[in-house]
């Protein structure tokens, strides 16, 4: 009767944590969910910007980049080519100021009869009207922390930042403060439906802080949660297999998602010979052990180099040394001109035509060479890494004809490859031309840097502050196995992480005549119109002619060696008769 008892507890027992786990997977599942869900609503928002020239600017973009979390519709314009009509349907009107300038009249009169949300930044908020006027400009302070006023997150800065500090009226709230010396600064204020955010300048911290508190603008009530990935870098196939198998059977045993940025040809810089995973099988198995146990490859340029560089090392999408896009072969000097240097509009228009010719055919190129080359070898790319994240804009409108999805960090304008951040969530940016950006956020394991692995976990903290920021980063696994091994083991101590499976997210990749597709309720799946391929690209079929004629060749070889030890064999009985009967005649 008392076995019977405890069995019965037992089983209640084995009952509820099932149920517990049950309801726990449930609910993990659904958060992940959410963290894999296009975040945007269909807010109508519209972007007026004052800059030097009326163009976009790095910081338009930069803006662009955060504002691209939150809605679906967004159109940027010049504030100097504002129309009344341009605000029918919107729902958030957004006034960024770079430089301090006279505004439309139109402008002021327009703010104050909108009935939506209004968010002014920077310079010439003083001229957009009645809805502004709930506080005044004051002097200019050095700043030395930023402070989070809900939830009170802070972050020092290693040098102090001058910002326009501001005097609010009473009944407005203060969502970012900075401080200097003790004295508190309001930055980012709100007044009813209107909000004003001090700084005409962002950089990397203050887009973290004012990309959480743009949650408030937006009303986005995002779950609490930080999406995460790892990813291991510039994978080619003169990669160590062994230490790449041995990272990724950690991962495996750990289950824990992970992206591997590959290279399909290694090109060797002093003698011009190209390496393929065909010619290495121990790394093709290993990366395909990988795609098959948790990896998910993503395609890191077709050699990642340009000119004379070593793989891994190069510009493969930009021109470094001129600092401008890809315009010319790289055994030629481009010509960088500006209008003043033509006769004509026409004639300059012409020569920016010749150049964006030339850059679509060679990123088109090497973005199809690249596919061809991984999908023959069953190797299926779900996003797009540009090396170094460098990238011309003219560069991403030709990429978004071929993914839906870009790693990294963006490079901001064609001025300066320098100029670039990560956004620190995910977002679609409107120059990304309907690309979704999965952002690197932490940096990687510097070779040379014995703190590179404290630096990560400090920057994801930074993290920690956005509700819904991204802590992701990447290693090199040259660097090898036992610093990978604390680096997963700190990452995995940050709290409330949802590692992202690409598998498992709507991304595509296409190529003429090749496809490869994931979402999130079905596997990977893979399209490949062969007879197509045959007529125009046969060259996608030499992997597999070169392993067929691998193949035929071992199998002579085998074959041969079996003849042969048939013929020794044969040979020896033979001797080995002879040798008797002539023992047995002289006996």
């Amino acid at each position: 009767m008392l076995g019977d008892q405890r069995k019965h507890k037992t089983l209640i027992s084995k009952k509820v944590s099932l149920f517990v786990l049950l309801f726990c997977c449930f609910f993990a599942a659904v958060a992940n969910a959410d963290m894999n869900q296009d975040p945007r609503t269909d807010a109508k928002v519209l972007v007026l910007y004052t800059t030097e020239g009326n163009v976009r600017s790095e910081n338009v973009n930069l803006l662009d980049m955060l504002l691209g979390h939150f809605s679906k519709d967004i159109t940027f314009k010049s504030a100097s080519d504002f129309g009344q009509r341009d605000l029918d349907g919107v729902s958030v009107l957004v006034y960024y100021g770079e430089v301090a300038d006279l505004l439309p009249d139109s402008i002021a009169g327009s703010v104050d009869s909108f009935k939506g949300t209004t968010l002014a930044i920077g310079h010439n908020a003083e001229q957009l009207g009645k809805q502004l006027s709930f506080f005044k400009q004051e002097r200019q302070v050095a700043i030395e922390e930023l402070v989070l006023v809900k939830g009170g997150h802070r972050s020092m800065f290693e040098e102090k930042r001058l910002v326009s500090t501001i005097d609010p009226t009473d009944d407005s709230i203060a969502l970012i403060n900075g401080t200097s010396s003790g004295n508190v600064y309001p930055i980012f204020i709100k007044n009813k439906s209107a909000y004003y955010y001090a700084p005409d300048q962002m950089d990397s911290l203050f887009s973290i802080y004012l990309g959480e508190a743009l949650h408030d603008v937006f009303q986005a009530d995002h779950a609490e949660g930080h999406p995460a990935y790892l990813r291991l870098e510039d994978i080619h196939p003169l990669t160590d297999a062994s230490i790449f198998r041995e990272i990724a059977t950690i991962l495996k045993k750990k289950n824990i998602p992970y992206i591997v940025s590959v290279i399909p040809v290694y090109r060797d810089p002093k003698t011009g010979v190209e390496s393929r995973f065909s010619d290495y099988p121990h790394m093709l198995s290993a990366l395909k052990y990988s795609q098959q146990n948790g990896g998910s490859i993503i395609m890191h340029g077709y050699t990642h180099q340009y000119k004379d560089d070593e793989t891994g090392e190069g510009f493969e999408f930009w021109d470094v040394d001129a600092n401008m896009p890809v315009t010319v072969p790289p055994d030629q000097t481009p010509e960088k001109k500006n209008r003043e240097d033509f006769k004509s509009e026409e004639e300059y228009l012409k020569f920016l035509g010749k150049q964006k010719a030339f850059e679509t055919d060679y990123i088109k190129t090497k973005v199809t060479k690249a596919i061809q080359e991984m999908v023959g070898l069953g190797l299926y790319p779900l996003a797009f890494e540009a090396p170094h994240y460098t990238m011309s804009q003219s560069g991403y409108e030709i990429l978004s004809d071929h993914f839906s999805t870009y790693i990294g960090q963006l490079q901001l304008g064609d001025r300066d490859w320098q100029i670039m951040a990560p956004s620190p969530y995910l977002s679609y940016p409107a120059f990304l031309h309907g690309m979704k950006l999965l952002p690197e956020t932490i940096g990687f394991v510097e070779p040379d840097n014995d703190k590179a692995i404290d630096e990560m976990m400090k920057a994801a903290e930074n993290q920690l502050i956005v509700r819904d920021g991204y802590v992701a980063g990447f290693y090199h696994p040259y660097l090898g196995v036992e610093r990978f091994k604390e680096l997963i083991e700190r990452w995995e101590k940050i709290p409330n992480l949802q590692w992202i499976d690409l598998k498992k997210m709507n991304n595509y990749v296409a190529v003429d005549n090749i496809s490869v597709i994931a979402s999130e309720k079905e596997e990977v799946t893979k399209s490949v119109a062969y007879f197509e391929l045959l007529k125009k690209n046969p060259e996608y079929y030499n992997p597999h002619v070169k392993s067929a004629a691998n193949y035929t060749m071992w199998m002579i070889v085998a074959i041969a060696g079996v003849m042969v030890a048939i013929f020794v064999f044969l040979a020896i009985k033979v001797q080995v008769r002879r040798a008797r009967h002539g023992g047995d005649h002289h006996g």
